[in-house]
């Protein structure tokens, strides 16, 4: 009964860090998607509200926000899903931010059939 409980812990530990921290978007699509484990995931939902692992951020304070949650990590990557519907300003002004900050941005999309 012990190994089943120790055995369940394990299931749901490994489960737990694969589970997104993103907002629900609806990305785009694309052949070529690849999977990734990133500890920082920023989200742009339609309305042009900005979520920083799920939570709210306001755009003033998200590069310092930012600069505090990726100082301490070996490789930053910052893991970006924005809604189709929001325009490519707001995407290039973040992609700009973490260029400066040299963070290594990965970009979400949905996989094309």
């Amino acid at each position: 009964m012990t190994d089943l409980v120790f055995l369940l812990l394990i299931f749901f530990i490994i489960l737990s860090t694969l589970v997104s921290n993103g907002v629900n978007v609806e990305l785009p699509k694309s052949k070529g998607t690849t999977s990734v484990t990133a500890k920082m995931t920023l989200s742009i939902k339609p309305d042009g509200s900005y979520h920083l692992n799920g939570g709210p951020v306001a755009y003033e304070d998200l590069e310092s926000l930012l600069r505090i949650r990726m100082a301490d990590a070996t490789e930053p990557v910052l893991y970006l899903q924005v809604d189709e519907s929001v325009p490519t300003g707001k995407t290039v002004e973040v992609i700009g931010m973490a260029k400066a900050n040299e963070w290594k941005v990965m970009l979400g999309a949905t996989p094309k059939n």
